[in-house]
């Protein structure tokens, strides 16, 4: 089998060979197709599933040449194409290169070597020799052709043998996929996974800079050979209402974006006749300042390369689906500054490695050629992650044309002739709102592009340590584990022409480096004609000038760092080195997207969320989304909630949360207190054994709180320990809200909603009036407020939730009170309740509750207070709740006029004449103590009261009514319990109602109590006047 397999290999590349020298176009096609066939047959007898990847792509790559073979009408032999050319083509040449330098727009063949014959093949496999097969970039500082002419027919490298030395690209679709040698020296994603605790710093290992890189300008890593690591998917099956939250949330500003099913069928991007070119619904909105430069919506045809840069000298050079060289996009007249920074990002990385991680998204797709193709109605399908799922965004291929060198949309600085670039401009935009989108920050832009998780570093934060930060990053980076970005807070403009930073904008990290005394990175300013940093420049930036400056630029590194470079037209430019230190300082933040290939396992769940703007007052979460969360194994676990971008009107661009999502923070929209108007969203998590909670109390962990659209909280779990998710908010405006969790880890993950602790509810709803609100258990009229009798059948645990809407502190008691009301509590009485008083809400919770009849308070701080109110009960078994009526309820009231103490009386009454048979209620409240100066002295100068209703005086008398059972008593409130009395009784002598005090409170003080009399009959009876009283 392995004879075999290698005879045919060396048959295809005796084959590629002649194939250089074919005189005749049918022999040179001939022989292309016989490459084909052999590396087909070489494929078929491979058993290595790496090698047959790259047999499969040099065999698109040669089907490719052949077809540009068959196709091309002037075909001449490659030998006529070398020969030298005349003089006067020398000078045509000529004038065209100096064209194309002015323009500083190299512009290539779609035909010309692709990403994939660059990176396909392992550094380690031997180049062809032949000069005509060799790189054609030319060296940095020589006229780039606008056109590159010559036929790249074959990648410039030999067929691989057998015995695979290098498959560093893993299937995402086979993770089983066997690792050669040359990958077991590389850093593994076990490697790599070490570092996505949050208590590591670095990856296991010794870093670059450990391993003996000292000198000004270390060694890089080699990005050729970053692995490919699958891409974890959630296994979790979705609920219906989940199902029905991701079809809603496909509507987005008037566009339909359905999930993605399948790939596109090449007949959506064919060219009928009958229907003509495609257009979409409607065109996108732009702002007034570009609506100063907008010509029209153009075809790509006519807009690719930018009119206003060739005229009509643009004929046959564009557009464009790829290009060899480096890519270098720039936004101009477009507000858009983090969409194109998230572009060069991903891009600078796929030129490391990852050639199909922004053009694999967009369609149509050549599988062959490992790229988008242009389409030929004008259709396009962009492949993005919004809203809970990747999604399907279509756009035609009109682009808004200036009338002026200024731009309109992102181009590629090298070669305005590529076209994919703006395509996912433009649909990324139609999702976000328009051309006048003001931009939101990059990494939640990749994390639409890419899916690469998103993670927000706030430099400016006390407890950023630049040590740490910079070994979690930079080792990151170096493995291709991470796109970085920096974008700047707010700047006067003296500090941003000082500095020579824009001012809340968004730039790009190409490349780090690290020495014994440095720590640099490579930014980019992605405008046009934006500032250079004018910042101290580390001093080792001048050895990496000098190895730049003496090396070729043909690779994107080296073409990154050679734009760095300082020239005396170009001081200060616009891709520069900056120390670790000045990031820090003048940087805002640090947006980093994470390869979610560092995780095996994925869990995501979609929900809703009706918030209103009383929902989390006093730290209530009984409303919040929570959900239980748990790992089969200990490790780190990030959990990423994404809120999903809604359907707005037009005419309500700016309160919509698409086009302004609060990441961006103008002046116009920061209220009055400073802050923003967005909102903002947070996750927690709580020990609450994958139970719903009341109240946010104490948490293990929280993420900070951010007003953009996603939020990532990375955490150390236990394993097989159940947890409680919560997601909290802090003013959000009121709205119906759909978000995503996603959970990632590299063990097994159990992701559902929350369980109910107590899964049966009863609801009260109640109000506090001018005479029900009683106050604290410290006011003489704490018994007045509302009671609810609480009947448990069965034992088991209890929670209470008290919730309200106004700012009035509130307290809640369950207490022994036998179902009725209760008029004085003692603390022995007292079940359980909510501690201090709290706004919004309050909870109280007993573990375990017997049987019986018990009394609920519930009270507010100060008396007099109004308000409405909501109880909650919670239980494992059913119970009743039913509101106690008010003291005195459904009984006629008689209030007395004020009983007053003289300093030296202990004793007062007022004569009682029934009239007919009635049930009496008496109730006495302190109302106040008074010196002989008539100085105030409060209620803490009451003395022990009690009262009597007497028949008859002297030691004969009787005692029909007696308060406490004939005891005194300290409390504010003295009251009898419900006492018959027949108006014959009378006959038996006079009736008297008697307050007596007990003494006076440390010397002569008079005391006021008001006296009421509750009776169920009315004129129940008569009283007259209080006086002086001995026995």
């Amino acid at each position: 089998m392995a004879t075999q397999l290698d005879a045919c290999k060396a048959a295809a590349e005796k084959y590629e060979s002649q194939l250089r020298s074919a005189a005749t176009k049918d022999e040179a096609l001939t022989l292309a197709i016989g490459v084909a066939e052999n590396l087909m047959k070489a494929m078929t007898l491979s058993s290595d599933l790496n090698e047959k990847k790259q047999l499969k792509a040099q065999c698109g790559k040669i089907m490719d040449v052949a077809a540009r073979i068959k196709d091309d009408a002037n075909w001449t032999p490659l030998a006529e194409r070398l020969q030298t050319t005349t003089k006067t083509a020398q000078i045509g040449q000529w004038a065209t290169e100096v064209v194309s330098a002015q323009l500083s727009a190299g512009f290539e063949d779609s035909a010309s070597q692709s990403t994939l014959s660059r990176h396909a093949f392992s550094s380690t496999t031997a180049p062809l020799h032949s000069a005509a097969f060799c790189s054609k970039t030319p060296p940095r500082g020589a006229p780039a052709l606008l056109i590159d002419l010559s036929d790249d027919l074959f990648p410039s490298s030999k067929l691989t043998p057998s015995a695979s030395t290098n498959a560093r690209y893993e299937d995402n679709a086979d993770p089983t996929s066997q690792t050669s040698a040359a990958e077991k020296a590389l850093p593994t994603a076990t490697d790599a996974q070490l570092a996505l605790s949050p208590s590591s710093t670095r990856r296991h290992g010794q870093s670059i800079a450990e391993k003996g890189a000292t000198s000004a300008a270390p060694a890089t890593a080699s990005y050729s050979q970053v692995h490919r690591l699958a891409d974890p998917v959630s296994s979790r099956k979705r609920s219906k209402r989940e199902d029905i939250i991701l079809l809603k949330a496909s509507m987005i500003n008037g566009f339909k974006c359905p999930p993605w099913d399948k790939n596109p069928s090449p007949a959506e991007f064919a060219a009928q006749e009958s229907a003509g070119l495609f257009f979409d619904t409607h065109d996108l909105s732009l702002s007034p300042y570009q609506q100063q430069f907008f010509h029209g919506w153009i075809r790509a045809t006519d807009a690719i390369p930018p009119p206003s840069t060739f005229g009509d000298s643009r004929k046959g050079i564009g557009p464009l689906m790829s290009s060899s060289r480096t890519i270098d996009l720039v936004q101009d007249a477009a507000t858009d500054c983090s969409v194109v920074t998230s572009l060069c990002a991903a891009i600078a990385r796929a030129e490391r490695g990852h050639e199909q991680m922004l053009t694999n998204k967009i369609y149509p797709f050549d599988k062959h050629l490992g790229r988008p193709v242009t389409s030929t109605n004008g259709k396009y399908i962009v492949r993005l992650n919004f809203n809970g799922c990747w999604r399907r965004v279509v756009i035609d291929d009109r682009l808004p044309v200036s009338s002026t060198h200024r731009l309109l949309h992102v181009v590629d600085r090298r070669n305005q002739a590529l076209l994919w670039p703006a395509l996912l401009e433009k649909a990324y935009l139609k999702v976000r709102g328009g051309y006048d989108f003001p931009g939101s920050n990059s990494c939640s832009d990749l994390w639409t592009f890419t899916g690469w998780i998103p993670e927000q570093a706030f430099l400016q934060e006390a407890d950023t340590v630049p040590g740490q930060l910079w070994n979690r990053i930079y080792n990151a980076f170096l493995y291709g584990d991470v796109l970085v970005t920096a974008g700047t807070g707010r700047m006067s403009s003296r500090q941003e022409r000082e500095l020579g930073l824009e001012g809340q904008h968004s730039y790009v990290v190409l490349d780090m480096k690290e020495t014994d005394h440095d720590r640099l990175l490579l930014v980019k300013n992605p405008w046009v004609e934006g500032r250079g940093w004018r910042g101290p420049r580390p001093s080792a930036a001048m050895a990496l000038d000098a190895s730049t400056a003496t090396g070729s630029s043909n690779n994107s590194l080296e073409s990154y760092h050679h734009d760095s470079v300082p020239t005396l037209d170009r001081p200060h430019p616009t891709t520069f080195w900056i120390g670790l230190e000045q990031v820090i300082q003048h940087f805002e933040s640090l947006y980093l997207n994470w390869n979610p290939g560092l995780f095996k396992c994925r869990q995501d769940i979609h929900f809703e969320w009706t918030v209103d703007a009383q929902q989390s007052r006093g730290g209530c979460i009984s409303k919040h989304p929570q959900f239980a969360i748990s790992t089969k194994g200990a490790g780190p676990v990030w959990l990423l909630l994404s809120r999903h971008f809604r359907d707005a009107p037009t005419d309500t661009k700016d309160e919509s949360d698409t086009f302004n999502d609060g990441s961006i923070q103008p002046k116009s929209q920061i209220d009055s207190s400073g802050e923003h108007s967005k909102g903002f969203m947070s996750i927690c998590i709580c020990n609450g054994h994958g139970e719903r909670l009341y109240i946010k109390e104490a948490f293990f962990e929280s993420s900070d709180y951010v007003t953009t659209p996603q939020c990532l909280l990375r955490w150390d779990i236990e394993a097989n320990t159940a947890y409680t998710i919560v997601i909290d908010q802090d003013e959000l405006p009121p709205s119906l809200y759909t978000f995503s969790l996603s959970a990632f880890s590299n063990s097994s993950i159990t992701l559902e909603p929350a369980t109910q602790r107590y899964p049966l509810q009863k609801m009260e709803e109640g109000a506090w009036t001018r005479q029900t609100a009683g106050g604290s258990t410290s006011s003489p009229r704490y018994f007045e407020n509302p009671q609810y009798s609480l009947e448990i059948r069965e034992r088991g645990p209890l929670a209470i939730l008290l919730t309200s809407n106004h700012e009035h502190p509130m307290h809640v008691k369950l207490a022994l009170g036998y179902g009725k009301r209760i008029y004085k509590l003692q603390s022995r009485d007292v079940l359980a309740d909510s501690g201090d008083h709290r706004i919004g809400c309050v909870f109280t919770e007993i573990k375990d509750l017997q049987p019986g009849l018990y009394t609920i308070i519930c009270s507010l701080f100060e008396a007099g207070q109004t308000g409405d109110y909501t109880l909650g009960v919670d239980s494992t078994s059913n119970v009743v709740v039913k509101q106690i009526p008010r003291d005195g309820a459904g009984l006629l009231s008689t209030k007395l006029s004020p009983a007053c103490f003289a300093a030296h009386v202990h004793k007062v009454a007022a004569p009682i004449l029934p009239h007919r048979l009635a049930s009496y209620t008496i109730v006495a409240r302190f109302l106040k103590a008074t010196s002989p100066r008539s100085s105030d002295l409060g209620s803490l100068s009451r003395s022990p009261l009690r009262f009597s209703v007497e028949l008859g005086r002297g030691p004969e008398r009787k005692f029909v009514i007696a308060s406490e059972r004939g005891e005194y008593t300290d409390a504010a409130t003295v009251r009898s319990e419900k006492v018959n009395i027949d108006p014959t009784i009378i006959s038996q002598g006079d009736m008297y109602l008697v307050l007596d005090r007990l003494s006076g409170p440390g010397g002569p003080v008079e005391e006021w109590y008001e006296v009421e009399i509750f009776t169920d009959a009315p004129k129940a009876c008569s009283v007259g006047v209080w006086r002086e009283w001995d026995d």
